[in-house]
């Protein structure tokens, strides 16, 4: 994989744990990560507004 990667897991999630997110990064280790603590594994929905914040400062940051 070698496009922007942003990778970003809801801290509550029972889908993606903490070490499948790093075992990820290992494999990607140009990839930016946000792990937001208090959102569940559907991000976008519990917490759009930390979702939004993130993404939008992922896009701000490419050349």
């Amino acid at each position: 994989l070698s496009i922007p990667t942003l990778l970003v897991r809801g801290g509550l999630s029972d889908i993606l744990s903490e070490e499948g997110a790093r075992d990820f990064l290992q494999q990607c280790g140009h990839a930016k990560y946000v792990n937001i603590t208090d959102a569940a594994h559907m991000v976008a929905g519990d917490r759009n507004d930390i979702f939004g914040q993130s993404v939008l400062k992922f896009l701000s940051e490419m050349d």
